[in-house]
């Protein structure tokens, strides 16, 4: 029994692909600032200090690294900031991640106060894991 009149069209059932589509590029945006955050720490030539007990870490993708040389210049990721900028760049960050590892690497002829600069700025920020990145002796 149809109670549906000739002069109608059916309708049929419609997916509503305007969300998936959303997540389809969320996911995408994802992937691919982490993919270029991959390969930050190499961007940057910093000479590291060597140590006989350095320990193999895991992967970088995931990681704040922040980098000095031995001009004290600063960079976050690749980006170069100045000292002025740095905690409230590094507040942003730990806005979006608090629980996010900070690797610093600094230059083996880098200045000691600008490390220790740096770390404070970190723990002022709300990032408590700080590591130093260091290269094993062989």
């Amino acid at each position: 029994m149809g109670f549906a009149s000739e002069s109608r069209e059916r309708s049929r059932p419609i997916l509503p692909l305007a969300g998936m589509v959303d997540i389809l590029f969320l996911l995408l945006i994802f992937f691919m600032s982490t993919y270029s955050m991959r390969d930050q720490e190499l961007a940057v030539d910093v000479g590291l200090p060597t140590s006989e007990t350095a320990e193999t870490g895991e992967s970088q993708a995931l990681k704040i690294i922040i980098s000095f040389d031995e001009n004290g210049k600063i960079f976050v990721g690749e980006r170069e900031v100045k000292r002025e900028e740095l905690l409230g760049r590094l507040q942003a960050l730990a806005e979006v991640s608090a629980d996010q590892p900070v690797i610093i690497r600094g230059d083996a002829e880098g200045r000691y106060g600008l490390l220790l600069e740096i770390m404070d700025t970190a723990e002022l920020a709300g990032l408590s894991d700080v590591k130093l990145a260091v290269v094993r002796e062989e």
